[in-house]
């Protein structure tokens, strides 16, 4: 019988016995610190960890954010199996509170501390361009007109965003991965090896710092870090939690830095040990971040208010600007989960169903359309004799779902 002491993976997986919540939390908090010595000085280099391991504490946090959601992201599709509930749950997750940050950013933010005219602002076209290029996830450096043009980091409005779009695409990727692997039974150990041999060679190859990667190599990096995740979820029958297994872990980690299997080694030791905080007995910190997730509203609403604050005290220092962030953000981020996002995605239930009622509802009508023109006037209404319509539409059913745990990721893993 497993000791207490040592779980596996599918022993924490319930939200009621892991601290997920609190990790998110946690790595959206060390963004928030790490971007503090960034917009304050412009200056990355002056974190340990930057001149230590290649990437700043903010960086790291990202990668755990994505291990994360590549665990609990694959525990959503592979046991819901409904690819539909699977999308608009994560639709529900990112957009709803992003599309309220966006737009209080340009339509609130970007008047009160432009250094243009607020006419001038408004018509902009820069404006507009911000809200569609932010929201479509194509890019999260977008500026907007006149705002943070002096600063530090000139023009960074919510830098922060620019990971959203690489975690849409693993969402992606690991829903084509679930639906071959839940419909391919016999296939399924052919490809858990496939996905590992993509994680193992992500990387391979030459040394890429994260600054100047591009979109397609900025993917491989965060695809690293996103299905080592799904790989340990699905080896969560047999992976063993242990604090023992750290210390080589941490020894391949310190090796590998600035090799071309640095993110693999920073990831394999980083989820490990993200899994080991993850089975610690906090109960009540369980209970806190389970019911209030303020992981993803703190990541994605950070950095303006950071920048806002640089704008109105000049010359702040980062720790000084870290503990004001902190006074701002955690309170509007609970707003935005308590009135924002967990309202949205207690209405995924009745999206779905709509989505369902259009498809039948656009099937028979392609049905409708196909027949006879004298057959489509008996099947739109009642005859002369006042008979029924031959075609009736199905009525609409619920199904019945697993619940689960929001990822997110992130930072998504966010509570992504």
């Amino acid at each position: 019988m497993m000791p207490k002491s040592h779980p596996r993976l599918a022993d924490i997986l319930k939200p009621e016995d892991n601290n997920f919540g609190a990790l998110r939390l946690a790595m959206a908090l060390a963004v928030l610190v790490s971007h503090s010595y960034w917009f304050a000085t412009a200056q990355v280099t002056l974190e340990p960890l930057k001149l230590w391991t290649g990437y700043t504490l903010g960086e790291h946090a990202v990668q755990v954010f994505f291990f994360l959601s590549g665990v609990v992201v694959a525990q959503s599709i592979l046991t819901r199996g409904d690819l539909l509930d699977f999308a608009v749950a994560r639709m529900l997750r990112i957009f709803p509170a992003l599309i309220v940050c966006v737009l209080a950013t340009a339509l609130l933010l970007g008047p009160w501390v432009t250094a243009l005219p607020v006419g001038q602002y408004l018509t902009d076209g820069g404006v507009l361009a911000y809200i569609v290029r932010t929201l479509s996830l194509s890019t999260g450096s977008a500026p907007l007109p006149g705002v943070f043009a002096d600063l530090p980091v000139a023009n960074a409005v919510n830098l922060s965003l620019w990971t959203l779009k690489y975690e849409v695409a693993c969402y992606i990727l690991l829903a084509l991965f679930g639906i071959a692997f839940l419909k391919l039974e016999r296939l399924r150990p052919v490809l858990v090896m496939l996905l590992a041999l993509v994680v193992i060679l992500a990387f391979a190859g030459s040394i890429r710092p994260v600054e100047p990667l591009s979109g397609q190599g900025s993917l491989r990096y965060f695809i690293v870090f996103f299905f080592l995740g799904t790989l340990a979820y699905l080896a969560r029958e047999v992976l063993i939690i242990s604090w023992l297994g750290l210390p080589p872990l941490f020894a391949l980690f310190v090796i590998a830095i600035g090799t071309p299997f640095a993110e693999l080694a920073s990831s394999l030791f980083l989820g490990y040990a993200t899994l080991c905080v993850a089975a610690l007995p906090l109960s009540r910190v369980r209970r806190f971040t389970n019911s209030q997730d303020y992981s993803y509203g703190v990541y994605i609403l950070h950095g303006p208010i950071q920048q806002l604050l640089i704008t109105m005290m000049p010359g702040i220092g980062p720790v000084a600007l870290t503990v004001f962030a902190l006074l701002v953000t955690l309170p509007l981020s609970a707003l935005s989960w308590n009135v924002v996002e967990r309202p949205a995605m207690r209405r995924r239930q009745a999206l779905i169903a709509c989505i369902e009622a259009m498809a039948r509802g656009l099937r028979g009508w392609r049905r409708l359309s196909s027949l006879p023109r004298a057959a489509r006037r008996s099947a739109s209404g009642p005859d002369r004799a006042g008979t029924a319509p031959a075609i009736v539409a199905p009525s609409i059913h619920s199904k019945g779902r697993v619940a689960h745990q929001f990822a997110q990721p992130i930072p998504g893993g966010f509570r992504r």
